[in-house]
Formats: structure tokens, sequence, C-alpha cells
């Protein structure tokens, strides 16, 4: 009987757990799985013994602020694998929380580590890489070109695809009434203080342009809904439907999307939705990333082409009128969305075999317990 702690730090992290973990359990159901995740993982079955997912924070000032609650986290989680020594920790992206965590789990006995989802050391921050060699038994990348990265550096590495590849359909437009707008503003509450008012501004503006446009909030679970509705009921207008979580085949079904810059831009990339992307963080946070990325772009699907494939809007470049113009020509200009679903297509063709890629990883895992 295998002992498995899952990690994750912050919410699509808390979502590959979730699915990860039923997986696995399909694959040994005498495994006994225990996390630190949130909402996600929990309904998934597993044993959560700690939530990193609702503090999760971006940017250098907002994590200097809540660095007392972090290093709570993290005591607490080493009191945990101290006195539960597991046979294999799985920690998923989160660097902050998570290069400390299996460093110090290796320390206390933990035979063997696995980083999924690894840092995106090819942007900044490529010493990251030394630690994760040091430290982890095993690194599963989730984009292809990452594999001869850590290959390269002497890390043992595996490349099954992207953990959203199951829910691309491959979908091409049937001529039908345009899907609604989705709005994706973050998962951590200073990403809704920052810059959700500019969105519902620019929701306003496409209103007023389309007025059959629909709107649908994807409100993740680490997000307050009064956080949400507050703000909401200042823009009665627009009457936008929120739902709730990673409901990644409805996504499917948008027209347009504007979201922040993380993990989302390149989920929906990947189910081939046109997008603008907009990010907002503290003057000192954005100098220091400035200073620290090794290119001009911040969102994935730009990095991955190493061009302008979506159009970016940060920092004092979110305006909602040039937002709004965005989303309008994503919905009116056929010819200029298509180019971008173009570029889209050839990230799922890179895929593999989508359907088994969670299989997969959870296949790995399990051989690396028993190692």
């Amino acid at each position: 009987m295998k002992k498995i702690l899952i990690s994750a730090g912050e919410a699509s992290g808390d979502f590959y757990g979730a699915e990860l973990a039923k997986e696995i359990k399909k694959q040994d159901r005498g495994a006994v799985i225990t996390g630190f995740g949130g909402g996600k993982m929990r309904a998934a079955g597993v044993d959560v013994r700690l939530d990193p997912v609702k503090h999760a924070v971006m940017g250098f000032w907002e994590a200097a602020k809540t660095i007392h609650i972090h290093l709570n986290l993290y005591f607490k989680a080493m009191d945990i694998i101290k006195k539960e020594i597991p046979d294999i920790l799985v920690v998923i992206d989160s660097p902050g929380f998570h290069l400390p965590l299996i460093r110090g789990a290796k320390r206390a006995g933990v035979k063997k580590v696995v980083y999924f989802s690894t840092p995106q050391v090819w942007v900044w921050k490529y010493k990251r890489i030394y630690e994760i060699k040091k430290y982890a038994d095993l690194a599963i990348v989730v984009l292809p070109f990452e594999e001869k990265i850590f290959r390269n550096e002497g890390i043992r590495v595996k490349y099954f695809g992207h953990p959203v590849a199951p829910y691309i359909t491959g979908k091409t437009d049937t001529g039908k009434a345009p899907g609604p707008v989705g709005i994706f503003p973050g998962s951590r509450e200073n990403e809704i203080k920052y810059f959700f008012e500019d969105i519902l501004k620019a929701c306003e503006l496409i209103k007023t342009a389309r007025k059959g446009t629909r709107f649908v909030l994807f409100r993740s679970d680490t997000i307050k809904n009064e956080l949400i509705e507050g703000r909401l009921k200042k823009h009665p207008g627009l009457k936008v439907r929120v739902v709730k979580g990673w409901d990644l085949r409805s996504r499917a079904s948008l027209s347009a999307a504007i979201a922040k810059s993380g993990t989302v831009t390149l989920e929906l990339a990947l189910l081939g939705v046109p997008e603008a992307v907009v990010y907002r963080v503290s003057g000192f946070t954005y100098l220091a990333m400035k200073f620290m990325a090794k290119g001009r772009y911040v969102s994935l699907p730009n990095i991955i082409s190493g061009k302008e494939v979506v159009k970016e809007f940060i920092q004092g470049g979110l305006k909602p009128e040039k937002l709004s113009a965005e989303i309008l020509k994503l919905l009116e200009d056929r010819r200029y969305a298509g180019k971008m679903k173009a570029v889209f297509a050839k990230f799922r063709k890179k895929q593999g075999n989508a359907k088994n890629v969670v299989k997969n990883i959870a296949a790995a895992v399990l051989k690396e317990a028993q190692a």
C-alpha cells in the first residue's frame, strides 16, 4: 500500500491534482492519497490536510505582505511530511511554495519526489532548474520543448502532453449563433482587486457595440462569490452569468475570452478559443519581473510562439477601450480570429495521445513510487 502526497499551491494545480488523484485510484485502489490543495482535490477523494490554494498570490510585493501566512503554511506542511513520510511526494507547479518543500521533504527522508508541471525556467529564474535537479527524482513537463531543456541538464524527465489535452475537442466554427465571451479574472484576490473593474468596463463597451453579446464569468473556487458579485452589481446591464470552477468543456463553446495572464491562457489556446490577455500587479513587482524575465511577452501562447499571437494588455496598457476593441475584432473579423486559431491548432497537434495524458502521468507516478 503506497502513501502518496499530492501538493498543489494554486487553482490550476488543484484541478490537475484532482485529475491525477482520480487516475491513480483507478490504477491502484490500495493507494493512500493525502494532499495539500483545495476543493477540487477534496472532491476527488484526496485527504486534504492543508489548503495553500486559498492563500495564493502573484508578485513579489504581494507575496512579501503575506509572508507570515506562507511561512506558516510551509512549516505546517513540513510537520505533516515529517510525521507521515509518504512514499512519494508529487508537487504541482507553484515553485515559491514547492521548491522549499521538496528540499525539506528530501531532508526529512522522503525517498521519491516528482515535480509535475515544472516552473517555466525558460522564461525566468533559470537557476530553479538546478534545485529541481538536486531534489526531484523525476520531472514531468507539460510542454514538448521543455523535455529537451531538462534532459540537457541531466534531469530525468518525461513529457506526456498537457493535462488539459483530454478536454480538447478540435471543434471548428459551425455557423450557428456565436457563443458567449468568457471572462477569466483570476484565481487570486489581489488579481480581482487590481484589474477586474477594467474588464467589466470593457465588457460594457462591447455590449454597447454588440447588444446581443453574452458574457460568462468563470469564477475560481479560490475566489469568494461576494468578491465577484459586489463588483457585478455596479454593472447590472451586463447580466453576466457566473459559473464556478474548472469546467473545461464549457469553455470550448466560447466565441472569445478575456483572460488573466497565466495557465488559463494556454488552456484556452489548446481549446481553440480566441483571447485577449490582461494583467496588472504592483509597480514594484512589475519592474522586478521586467528585470528578470528573458522575453518581451507574458502570456504563454506568445512565449511559446516567440511572437505576438494574442494581444496583451498589461499594467498601464490595460485600458477598457483598447481591450474592448480587441474582443470586438475577434468577434467580428473571422479572418483575424482565424489566424489566431490556426496557431492554436498547431499547439494542439503537439499534444500526442491526448486522451491518455493524465493516465500516463499517473502510471509514471506509481512506477516511481514502486522503484
